[in-house]
C-alpha cells in the first residue's frame, strides 16, 4: 500500500485516498518523505518515466537516475532543505526508462504539525525539459549569431570559432566544410572537447579524404544541397563506408551515435556543409536538435555569403560596398527617378519575378495587396528628398506565400552630391519574426506557469490545519516568492475598533518607519482602499506620498504599489497590499486580484469553520444532554409504571363482572393505556440506545443477521401466512445485532400493513459503487402516499390509528438512525395500494487483509 499523504487533519484514511487519487492524476513526477528525507512514496508517473520498481526507488534509491553531474548540487540542496526546513527548488537532468536524460524543477514543500514539526516533505519533479532546451536553443542562436556577426572580412576565422561554440553544447564532433572558387572543398574548421582528437581526425581525414562518389558524406550533401540526418549509427552504416580493415577499426573505436551534415545554402547556392556528430556523451540526435542545426546552417551561410560580397563589393567600389552596408538578401538596383531597369538575380530568385514583370515599377506586384500601397508612398518619398528607404512589408515568394521582409535603400551620390543611382535590399524577417513570437510565447507561458503556481500555493497555504496568523503569514511569503516582490502584507479588520490589524507581511527585513500596526479605516492609502472598497494601483509611488512613508520607498527602492479590499458580500474582511521594486504588468494585476479573492475566501471559510466547529460542540453537548434525559426519564418512569401496571392487571382480574360495564370497561382502558405505556418507553430507551449501546462496526454476514430477525418475526409470520423471498446477500460492515433489528423492524412493518391479502416479502442486495451494498425489502401492502415519505421516519410520526395497527411511531426512527449511524441512507419507495419498497445503504466489508478501520473512515 502507498504510505499516507502529509497530515491534513485528525481524520486519516479519507485524506490518504483522496491525496492518492490527486497524486495519481496529475502528470507531475509525486514523491513523500518522512521528516529524515527518507524517501517513502512516489506516484504511478515516477516509476512509468524512471522505469523503476518499489523496492529500487525507496530511501536512497531516487539517487539512481539522476545526472551524475547535476547530483552534487541537487544533494546539497536538498541537505540544506532538510537541516533548515526551507522550501527546496532545484532544476537537475533525470534519465528516462530508455536511457535519455530531460530537465525537471524539483520542489519539495515541508508540512508542519501544530508545534511547528516537520511530519512530512511533499515533493513534485515537473518536467521543463522543452522549456529549458528552448530558452538554451534561443541563448545558443543568439550567442552564434553575436560571433557570426562579428567579422564580416575573416570569415574563415569566425567559423572556425563556431565549430568550437557548437562543442560541446550541441555536438561532440563539429567541422565546416567550404566550397573554394574553383569548385574544390576544404576543411574550414573541426572541433572536439578533447584537442588530441582534433588532430587525430585531421590526420584521418588526409588519410582517407572524402571522395565525390561516396553516396553519404558531406561532398553528396554540398553537390546536392540536401541534408543528411543519422539519428543512429548502425554498423552496417561504418561497413558500408569504410575503405578498408583499418578505416573501419578506426571508425568503430570513435563510438559514433548519432550524425547530421547540413548544406551552408544561400541565395539558391551551396557555399559548403556543416557536419555534427555525438560519440563519448552518447546522445542521440532529435528533430527537434535538427531544427536549430537548420538554423544554425542558415545563419552560417548567411555569414560566409554577406562576407564574400562584402569582399567583392571592396574590389567592385562604392557601389557594391554600399550593398553590403544594407546586409544583402534580395538585392537590387535602381535609376535615380527610382525605376528598375538592372536585373537582380537574387530578387528572381526570392520572388520569382522575370525581369520583365520586376523592372519599373512592376515590383510593386510582388508586394501583397494590402500593403502595396504603402510601401509605393514611402518609395515615391524616399526618392523625391534623397533620403535613406526603410519600411517593412509582405513580400510574394516564389511558392505564392509572403514573407515579412524589411526593404532598405541608400542612394549613391555623384561628386556633385546629385543620386547617381538607389542601392537596395530586402531581409527576410520571417525567422526573426518567429524567434521572437517564440520568446514571448516562453516568456508568456513562463509567467502563466509562475501565476498559477502562486494561486496553487497559496490556496493550500488557506487550507492548511494551523493558526490563521500563520496561513496568512505562508500566503504572503508565496506571493513575495513568485512574483518576486519587495514586500506583500495582509491587515484584517477588526469589527469590534474598526481598525484594520496587521496579520501577515513577508519580505525584505526592514519596515518603514512608523509603520502601522493598525490602521484606522480612511486614514492612509490602505485604509481609504478599505473605506472606498476598490483596488488601487500605482507604478509611480515615489510621487504618491501618501500611498507610503517617502524615506523608505526610497531606500527600498520601491516604483509600485497595489492594494486590494478583501470584501465578501457586503462584508469587508481585510485589505491585502504588495509593494514592488519594477513596474506592475496587466497580468501580474490579474493574478494579485485572484490571490486577494482567495484570501478573502480563505479567511471567511476559517472564520465559518471556526463557527461551525464551536456550533458542532454546542450540538454534540445537547444532543447528549438529550439522551442521557431521555434514558433517565424512560428509566424512572419505568418503576412507577410498574406499579400502575400490577394494580390495573389486579383489578382486571379481581373485579371484571363483578361492578357495572362501565367499570369493566374503564379498568380495560387503564389496562390497555398501562400497556401502550410500557411499549412507548421501550421502543424510546431503544432509539436512544442506537448511538449510545451499539457495537464496534465489523464484518458480518448480513444473512446471518436476517435469518435472526426472520426468526424474531416467525410467530407474525406463520400467524398472517406471510410468503417470504431472500436473495443471497453480502457481507457488510455493520453492527450485526443493530442490522438484526433493522431487518426486524422493516419485516415487522411489511408482514402488519398487508391488506386483506397474505402479505408477500421480498429482501435482496446489490452492489453500489465498489464500497457499498443498497438493500431493499420490498411488500405487496397497503403502500404509502409520497406526501408521506419524509414523515414516516420522524419519531411518533404514524399514518394509521392504534385502532386499526398496533405500535408506538418509532419503529421506522429506529431503523433511520441505525443506517445514518453506519453512514448510510435509507428511503422508500411505493404508492397507495401498490405495496412498498423500503430500501437503505451499508458499507461492504473490506477486502481480505485490509484494515476495517480504514473503510469506517
Amino acid at each position: 500500500m502507498l504510505p499516507d499523504p502529509p497530515p491534513e487533519g485528525a481524520s486519516g484514511g479519507s485524506v490518504s485516498e483522496a491525496f492518492r487519487q490527486l497524486a495519481e492524476s496529475i502528470p507531475q513526477l509525486v514523491w513523500t518523505t518522512r521528516p529524515d528525507g527518507f524517501h517513502d512514496y512516489y506516484n504511478r508517473r515516477w516509476y512509468e518515466y524512471t522505469g523503476l520498481s518499489p523496492g529500487q526507488s525507496h530511501g536512497e534509491g531516487w539517487q539512481g537516475p539522476f545526472h551524475p553531474e547535476d547530483m552534487p548540487e541537487t544533494l546539497r540542496r536538498w541537505h540544506h532543505s532538510l537541516r533548515t526546513g526551507e522550501l527546496y527548488e532545484t532544476e537537475y537532468r533525470c534519465r528516462r526508462h530508455d536511457g535519455v536524460y530531460r530537465w525537471f524543477l524539483g520542489r519539495a514543500h515541508p508540512v508542519r504539525d501544530d508545534t511547528g514539526r516537520i511530519v512530512k516533505w511533499f515533493g513534485t519533479c515537473t518536467d521543463i525539459d522543452d522549456q529549458k532546451r528552448a530558452a538554451e536553443s534561443m541563448s545558443f542562436l543568439a550567442a552564434a549569431g553575436s560571433l557570426l556577426a562579428s567579422s564580416s572580412l575573416d570569415y574563415e576565422a569566425t567559423l572556425s570559432a563556431l565549430t568550437r561554440l557548437v562543442v560541446p553544447r550541441l555536438a561532440d564532433w563539429c567541422a565546416i566544410e567550404i566550397v573554394n572558387d574553383d569548385g574544390t572543398t576544404r576543411q574550414l574548421g573541426v572541433a572536439h572537447v578533447d584537442p588530441a582528437k582534433v588532430r587525430y581526425a585531421e590526420e584521418l581525414r588526409q588519410r582517407y579524404p572524402p571522395r565525390p562518389e561516396d553516396p553519404r558524406g558531406v561532398l553528396e550533401v554540398i553537390r546536392t544541397g540536401r541534408p543528411e540526418f543519422l539519428p543512429d549509427i548502425p554498423d552496417e552504416l561504418l561497413v558500408a563506408g569504410s575503405r578498408d580493415a583499418e578505416h573501419l577499426r578506426i571508425a568503430r573505436e570513435l563510438g559514433l551515435r548519432s550524425a547530421m551534415v547540413l548544406p551552408l545554402t544561400a541565395r539558391g547556392r551551396t557555399l559548403g556543409a556543416l557536419t555534427l556528430v555525438t560519440a563519448e556523451s552518447r546522445r542521440r540526435f532529435t528533430s527537434e536538435d535538427f531544427a536549430l542545426a537548420e538554423q544554425l546552417a542558415h545563419r552560417a551561410a548567411m555569414a560566409v555569403d554577406n562576407a564574400r560580397l562584402y569582399r567583392e563589393s571592396v574590389h567592385a567600389g562604392e557601389r557594391f560596398r554600399s550593398l553590403v552596408t544594407a546586409t544583402a538578401q534580395a538585392v537590387w538596383v535602381t535609376r535615380p527617378d527610382g525605376s528598375i531597369v538592372e536585373e537582380s538575380p537574387s530578387w528572381r530568385a526570392f520572388t520569382g519575378q522575370t525581369h520583365e514583370e520586376w523592372k519599373g515599377t512592376g515590383w510593386l506586384s510582388a508586394i501583397h495587396p494590402e500593403d502595396r500601397e504603402s510601401a509605393r508612398r514611402a518609395w515615391t518619398d524616399a526618392v523625391a528628398r534623397g533620403r535613406s528607404y526603410e519600411t517593412e512589408y509582405r513580400l510574394r515568394r516564389a511558392d505564392g506565400g509572403y514573407s515579412i521582409t524589411l526593404a532598405r535603400a541608400v542612394p549613391v551620390r555623384n561628386a556633385d552630391g546629385t543620386v547617381r543611382e538607389w542601392v537596395g535590399i530586402n531581409i527576410d524577417l520571417t525567422a526573426q519574426r518567429e524567434a521572437e513570437s517564440a520568446a514571448r510565447s516562453l516568456q508568456l507561458e513562463q509567467r502563466a506557469r509562475r501565476h498559477e503556481a502562486l494561486r496553487a500555493d497559496v490556496s493550500a497555504a488557506l487550507a492548511r490545519p494551523g493558526p490563521q496568523a500563520q496561513m496568512l503569514q505562508t500566503a504572503c511569503e508565496a506571493v513575495v516568492r513568485h512574483l518576486d516582490m519587495a514586500f506583500s502584507r495582509v491587515w484584517l479588520l477588526d469589527r469590534d475598533s474598526a481598525e484594520l490589524r496587521l496579520w501577515a507581511s513577508a519580505g525584505r527585513g526592514t519596515q518603514p518607519p512608523g509603520e502601522h500596526a493598525r490602521i484606522p479605516l480612511g486614514q492612509s492609502k490602505v485604509g481609504r482602499i478599505a473605506r472606498e472598497r476598490r483596488p488601487y494601483a500605482t507604478n509611480a509611488l515615489r510621487k504618491e506620498p501618501a500611498a507610503s512613508a517617502p524615506e523608505w520607498v526610497l531606500r527600498e527602492g520601491l516604483v509600485s504599489f497595489a492594494g486590494y479590499p478583501l470584501v465578501l458580500g457586503e462584508q469587508l474582511v481585510g485589505v491585502f497590499a504588495v509593494y514592488g521594486t519594477e513596474p506592475l504588468v496587466h497580468e501580474t494585476l490579474d493574478v494579485l486580484a485572484a490571490v486577494a479573492e482567495i484570501i478573502t475566501q480563505g479567511v471567511e471559510r476559517r472564520r465559518a469553520e471556526e463557527s461551525l466547529r464551536m456550533h458542532a460542540q454546542e450540538l454534540a453537548r445537547s444532543n447528549e444532554e438529550l439522551q442521557q434525559f431521555a434514558y433517565v426519564a424512560s428509566h424512572d418512569l419505568q418503576e412507577p409504571l410498574r406499579m400502575v401496571a400490577s394494580y390495573t392487571q389486579l383489578l382486571a382480574r379481581r373485579y371484571r363482572g363483578k361492578l357495572d360495564s362501565d367499570a369493566d370497561e374503564f379498568i380495560g382502558y387503564a389496562v390497555e393505556g398501562v400497556n401502550r405505556m410500557q411499549r412507548l418507553i421501550q421502543d424510546l430507551l431503544a432509539y436512544s440506545r442506537v448511538g449510545t449501546r451499539g457495537r464496534e462496526l465489523s464484518p458480518c454476514d448480513a444473512g446471518q443477521a436476517l435469518q435472526r430477525a426472520v426468526d424474531n418475526v416467525r410467530a407474525t409470520l406463520e400467524e398472517t401466512r406471510g410468503e417470504l423471498t431472500v436473495a443471497p446477500l453480502p457481507r457488510v460492515l455493520a453492527d450485526e445485532t443493530q442490522l438484526a433489528q433493522l431487518f426486524q423492524n422493516l419485516l415487522s412493518n411489511a408482514l402488519k400493513f398487508h391488506g386483506q391479502a397474505p402479505p408477500k416479502v421480498e429482501v435482496s442486495a446489490q452492489p453500489q459503487g465498489p464500497d457499498w451494498w443498497r438493500f431493499t425489502v420490498k411488500d405487496e401492502g397497503l403502500g404509502i402516499d409520497s406526501q408521506y415519505f419524509d414523515r414516516i421516519f420522524i419519531i411518533f410520526q404514524r399514518l394509521h390509528g392504534r385502532e386499526e395497527y398496533p405500535g408506538t411511531g418509532i419503529g421506522l426512527a429506529i431503523c433511520k438512525k441505525i443506517v445514518e449511524r453506519h453512514g448510510g441512507r435509507i428511503g422508500v419507495e411505493s404508492r397507495p395500494g401498490a405495496g412498498s419498497t423500503f430500501w437503505f445503504t451499508l458499507p461492504a466489508a473490506p477486502m481480505a487483509g485490509a484494515n476495517p478501520k480504514d473503510s469506517q473512515e
